[in-house]
């Protein structure tokens, strides 16, 4: 998700009287009040039981338990499941697919070509094994990581936008230049971190990801990388108390965004539970509230069958996650790693490759339909979050 253009306007009376770090909660809720803190305390809750695992259990329990933990926040908490939710989407509401007039054959042209490459990662797999892991670790990992971000960084957008409906002066020009730096600031340190920095301080550990890149960074290069996650944070969290009553729900969103992506950066194994499992239960939220029909709607989904709705189109790749997860070898590391017992099951890996490619439409298909910089795109997608004639862009 990309987030809204930074300058919103409202018509109601900005409330700056109050002393500067007051925290306002209500009427400023996203979601709901359970919702949003639902968003935040179950991922950290399976977060925190990972270490537990980490510092009470045997060393074979622990790699069990964190597995399992990892396996529910790509499948329950959906992270891998999500995506067939935009195409559901897609047919409940034609609206958000015809926003523009060339965004159906632009989104057709894409998913048309991650078919193409989910069918080059099937033959990479029985051509390559290594060739097919690099691929799968550097695509699904930066991609995935930066969609991850990207929404983070819509739903504070979000946010600003509840707080100016409801009276709360403006996000400062500092808080705005911080969230235009988000994506490409916490990009870089965590691919670093993941990619080129040692696992830990033992002579020649690898990177968390290790795809046979070589020598990596030494251990002692994580604290330069903590020191600009925590210079980013402080100086985040100081622009936005800094001036009258700040949206208490958007302050404890800012920290959740900062624990999941502070947690990745020093214990990845951590930080993936928790940062796939905040992605997983934003985008449940997002599409359940997207497919509410709205007044003008033609009648093609109605309210009390959006979740099973949603359930259903997930379940064949639950399933998936389900062989991969219990059947066969289990998880491996990163956002969408697999394990190897699908060589021998032709089908079975050209049903993940399949998978896969759903996964990259999904990035390909939300990549235009979330650009709320285009009028009419802004208009459609305002309308099916709730926020009709909430805002328009500043002139």
């Amino acid at each position: 998700m990309t987030p809204l253009s930074p300058g919103v306007v409202t018509a109601m009376e900005q409330d700056t009287s109050a002393a500067p770090g007051t925290l306002r909660f209500r009427r400023l809720w996203l979601f709901s009040p359970r919702a949003d803190l639902a968003i935040l305390g179950i991922p950290l809750t399976l977060t925190l039981v990972a270490a537990f695992a980490s510092a009470f259990l045997a060393p074979a329990s622990e790699n069990t338990a964190h597995k399992l933990l990892g396996w529910t926040a790509q499948n329950i908490l959906g992270n891998s499941t999500h995506v067939i939710l935009t195409f559901l989407l897609f047919g409940v509401h034609r609206d958000v697919l015809t926003a523009t007039p060339r965004q159906p054959h632009t989104i057709l042209a894409g998913v048309l070509a991650m078919l193409g490459v989910g069918a080059a990662l099937f033959f990479t797999f029985y051509a390559n094994r290594s060739i097919h892991t690099f691929a799968v670790a550097v695509i699904f990992n930066v991609f995935g990581m930066h969609h991850t971000l990207s929404q983070h960084r819509g739903l504070w957008s979000l946010h600003g936008l509840r707080g100016g409906q409801e009276g709360l002066a403006p996000p400062s020009a500092l808080e705005r230049k911080l969230q235009q730096l988000y994506v490409p600031l916490l990009l870089t340190v965590l691919l670093i971190r993941i990619f080129f920095v040692a696992e830990s301080a033992a002579p020649g550990a690898p990177a968390y990801l290790d795809v046979g890149q070589g020598t990596v960074l030494p251990w002692q290069t994580l604290p330069l990388l903590i020191a600009v996650w925590l210079g980013y944070f402080l100086l985040l969290f100081r622009a936005v108390l800094r001036s009258g009553i700040a949206s208490g729900p958007k302050v404890l969103y800012l920290l959740g965004m900062a624990t999941a992506t502070g947690l990745a950066l020093v214990a990845p194994s951590w930080g993936y539970v928790m940062l796939p499992g905040m992605h997983g239960l934003e985008y449940y939220l997002l599409s359940a509230r997207m497919l509410e029909p709205r007044e003008g709607d033609r009648p093609r989904l109605s309210q009390k069958l959006i979740w099973p709705a949603m359930v259903a189109s997930m379940v064949p790749l639950f399933a998936l996650g389900v062989v991969h997860g219990f059947l066969l070898d289990g998880p491996m590391r990163g956002s969408l790693g697999i394990g190897g017992g699908a060589q021998a099951h032709p089908l079975l890996r050209a049903l993940t490759s399949l998978g896969f490619a759903c996964v990259l439409a999904h990035y390909f298909a939300d990549a235009f339909i979330f650009r709320f910089r285009i009028p009419s795109i802004r208009q459609v997608m305002l309308r099916r979050l709730g926020f009709t004639s909430a805002a328009r862009p500043a002139p």
